[in-house]
């Protein structure tokens, strides 16, 4: 293993979450796959790859005193799994790449899919470069995490080829991976997916964390085989990151275009052994090292028998509509997904009371819609979806964690969706995937950050801004000391350089940290009066010290953002605009702003409107969602309705008493078809027609 340095870590927070790309599901025979790993057989096969005690190679005893390249030793380690492969009943052979580098491979073809791969690997080269090399945890412990999951998969079969590798010469550059990927690229190969593993079996402070590294390209593997550690192996403490120096054999495979992850120790608590003759079997927490073993080979199952149903949901969000609201799940699955009693279920909880389901309202193929009751204003509401195969063998959850099968999901998973049904409006700005290092650039001392967002782009009237938040890949534990988030109204529209005068600042602790992974929202201590038109956002910090980055999605977005960070010994990260890197943000974060109340309205006191109004949807034209924005100024029997253009009535969105206020309706027309519709709201003898546009 080369020396790597991590730039961040993971997990999860408050109201809002975005959209989930993929469910890992629970499964019980992943479950009886992984129980069956033998902690005798893993130490056995770790003290003999190691010298700790001698092994039989070709018929005869021999203790394998290094394994760094070109010795003999290493050449014996080599024909040591090659033979532990063909015991397992295993297709095992070399690949040689040269006089230097060889490859140890073994095969199980796939029943379904033989021609599609999943590796999984690990290298089996070590350091130092003397006589005595034992190498326990760089990286025997990877390589017999490698032969302990040929000896339980050898037996079984699954839809996926699985191929077992143990690369040579990782040390020195990765070479042996290296060349089967370019070789399998070469070959037009096609690799679903890569789990690399190496260094898995320290831990000095029994905290059970791991990282699982990754680049934005294999991030949906990384979040599923996060999601195993989680479901089989809760003890363990999975975290994301997306950079090292240095590198393992899953880095040749990404630069090809294939999806790969490594699985390591926490870089935090990294072996103090490194590539040194007392890295040995002694040296490692064993415990911890057979739960690696154990969650490696439940994610390995879990790919090469695609036991996963994917569940696409975008998250109901927060704000004033008190009516019920729809919640939509498109599930994906190879597998046929049940029906009947056992159906998809939503479970949902108001406040905090006790949990209630519901079934479909809608359903049609892949598609669920679920309604769940509308609520009274200040009223908070929990929820996840649940789903299962016909066969009952799978059970997903949506947040993933969920489990129970008769009927789905009825033990609930430990994060839920949430979302408040309360007089705020929250603007999402950007929906990009590129990772950026801004405006938590803690592996720096010191960082300012500046985005610049448009009046169309947050698309609502003067009102106060109460929270303010970005999609986190990754959070490092690293606290920003000095940590300030600014606004002001502006009439730029663009940034060449930092702003800096005019601020008002909206948060403002001694520190601050990173709360997770997903949506986090931070809490204004003072709300910031918006104007309505274009807004400057700034965050800066400096602290003593550094460590690892934290991550978040963002979106390219020219001369709508300005940003640098830097080791600065005397000024502070939030005055200065000299710096010592000149290191740029590769867009703006995607952010999201929370206001309250909904709308300003000028000359009211009490902050209520003065008359009874229907706003022109935004977008318009639409597809499928828009916005629909009324006004009521006094409690009134409100219905607003859709009709086509021949005056059928297509939808209806209100049909109740509504309380004196300003509204938002998100109306999803994806089960109208492309044309014009009339909107049009009655409230006592008020009357109002809006013409909407909806294009597919």
């Amino acid at each position: 293993m080369k020396k790597l340095f991590t730039i961040f870590t993971p997990f999860l927070i408050l109201t809002i979450s975005s959209a989930i790309f993929s469910q890992v599901s629970y499964n019980n025979f992943v479950a009886s796959v992984m129980n069956q790993v033998n902690a005798d057989s893993v130490y056995k096969f770790e003290r003999q790859l190691t010298g700790d005690t001698s092994c039989t190679i070709g018929g005869s005893a021999y203790t394998i005193v290094s394994r760094h390249y070109l010795t003999q030793s290493n050449i014996k380690a080599s024909q040591y799994i090659l033979e532990k492969f063909q015991s397992f009943g295993l297709n095992a052979w070399y690949q040689n790449i040269n006089s230097s580098i060889t490859n140890v491979l073994a095969k199980k073809t796939g029943n379904k899919y033989p021609n599609q791969y999943v590796i999984i690997c690990a290298h089996y080269d070590d350091m130092p470069s003397g006589n005595t090399a034992p190498g326990a945890d760089d990286n025997a412990s990877g390589t017999t995490a490698v032969i302990e999951m040929a000896r339980l998969m050898s037996g079984i079969n699954l839809p996926y080829t699985v191929l077992f590798a143990a690369w040579d010469e990782e040390e020195r550059g990765l070479y042996g991976s290296k060349a089967y990927a370019d070789t399998a690229y070469a070959h037009g190969d096609s690799i679903i997916g890569v789990l690399n593993f190496d260094m898995i079996a320290y831990d000095g402070n029994n905290d059970g964390a791991l990282d699982v590294n990754t680049n934005p390209g294999s991030m949906s593997l990384a979040s599923e085989f996060q999601q195993v550690v989680n479901l089989y192996q809760p003890s363990l403490i999975p975290q994301i990151t997306t950079s090292l120096n240095g590198g393992s054999d899953h880095q040749p495979f990404q630069q090809r275009g294939y999806k790969a992850i490594l699985s390591i120790e926490d870089n935090s608590d990294f072996t103090p052994f490194y590539h040194t003759v007392n890295d040995a079997y002694s040296s490692l927490n064993k415990p911890y090292f057979v739960k690696m073993v154990k969650a490696g080979i439940a994610a390995s199952v879990t790919l090469a028998g695609d036991f996963k149903i994917t569940v696409f949901h975008n998250p109901v969000v927060s704000g004033p509509d008190t009516g019920p609201r729809t919640a939509t799940a498109v599930v994906k699955s190879s597998y046929r997904i049940s029906s009947g009693s056992n159906q998809p279920r939503l479970y949902y909880k108001v406040n905090n009371g006790t949990l209630n389901f519901l079934n479909p309202s809608y359903s049609n193929l892949d598609t669920f819609k679920f309604t769940i009751p509308g609520q009274i204003i200040n009223t908070s509401v929990k929820y996840y979806i649940a789903v299962k195969d016909s066969s009952g063998s799978l059970v997903a959850t949506l947040p993933s964690g969920g489990s129970g099968a008769n009927p789905p999901g009825t033990v609930p998973p430990a994060n839920m969706f949430q979302y408040q049904v309360a007089n705020i409006y929250i603007a999402t700005i950007g929906t990009g995937s590129t990772s950026s290092n801004f405006p938590f650039a803690t592996y720096y001392m010191d960082a300012r950050t500046q985005y610049l967002y448009l009046a169309s782009e947050i698309n609502t009237a003067s009102s106060n801004i109460i929270q303010i938040g970005f999609d986190v890949i990754s959070a490092d534990p690293e606290a920003m000391n000095n940590f300030s988030i600014k606004f002001q109204n502006t009439s730029m529209t663009s940034l060449s350089g930092f702003v800096t005068n005019g601020w008002t600042t909206g948060f403002s602790p001694a520190s601050y940290t990173v709360t997770g992974t997903g949506w986090q929202t931070i809490e204004l201590t003072q709300p910031f009066q918006y104007s309505g038109g274009n807004l400057l956002v700034e965050i800066c910090y400096d602290n003593s010290d550094f460590t690892q980055y934290s991550t978040v999605n963002s979106t390219p977005a020219n001369g709508m953002f300005w940003g640098r960070y830097g080791d600065l010994s005397t000024t502070s990260g939030c005055a200065t605009t000299s710096w010592t890197s000149s290191t740029a943000p590769p867009g703006r974060a995607n952010t999201r702003l929370i206001f309250s109340p909904f709308t300003s309205v000028a000359g009211n006191s009490n902050g209520l409107p003065g008359s009874f109004d229907l706003k022109q949807n935004y977008p318009n034209p639409f597809n499928p969602v828009t916005k629909i924005r009324y006004s009521v100024p006094k409690t009134e029997f409100v219905s607003i309705k859709i009709y086509d253009m021949l005056g059928k009535e297509t939808s209806s969105l209100i049909n109740r008493t509504v309380e004196a206020g300003e509204y938002i309706y998100d109306f999803d027309g994806s089960s109208l078809s492309s044309g014009s519709y009339i909107c049009r709201m009655n409230a006592g003898s008020f009357k109002k027609e809006i013409m909407m546009v909806l294009v597919k």
